[in-house]
């Protein structure tokens, strides 16, 4: 049984993300935070609070993207891989947020309402 699916089967998550959190490790211990995430084509993007946040370029990450209340409906995209930095996209230039590219290492995909046999 599988409920892996290819990230392009997410697509309407992966253009409008409901929830993103980004997973890193800081003096030894994991941190998370949560992010707003954008996914340019196959680019995958995520801006942090830039006055709170810790400097994240050249620092692995996972970025999660993620969506659903109930089992069936839980679906996600799990991306690993260095985090460097990036412009901010035009609209959310005011927001005061820092803006990483991650060059993925792992990209992982899931939707739970798609459960099959493989």
């Amino acid at each position: 049984m599988t409920r892996d699916v290819e990230p392009s089967a997410l697509r309407d998550l992966l253009d409008h993300p409901p929830r993103a959190t980004v997973a890193f490790v800081a003096q030894g211990a994991v941190d998370l935070l949560p992010v707003r995430a954008r996914v340019e084509q196959d680019r995958y993007c995520f801006g942090v609070a830039g006055d709170t946040a810790p400097d994240l370029a050249g620092v692995e990450v996972v970025l999660v993207i993620d969506d659903g209340m109930y089992w069936f409906e839980l679906r996600g995209v799990s991306v690993r891989g260095m985090a460097a930095s990036h412009a901010a996209p035009a609209e959310t230039a005011a927001a005061g947020l820092t803006w990483y590219a991650i060059e993925p290492q792992r990209v992982l995909a899931w939707h739970y309402g798609t459960i099959r046999a493989l």
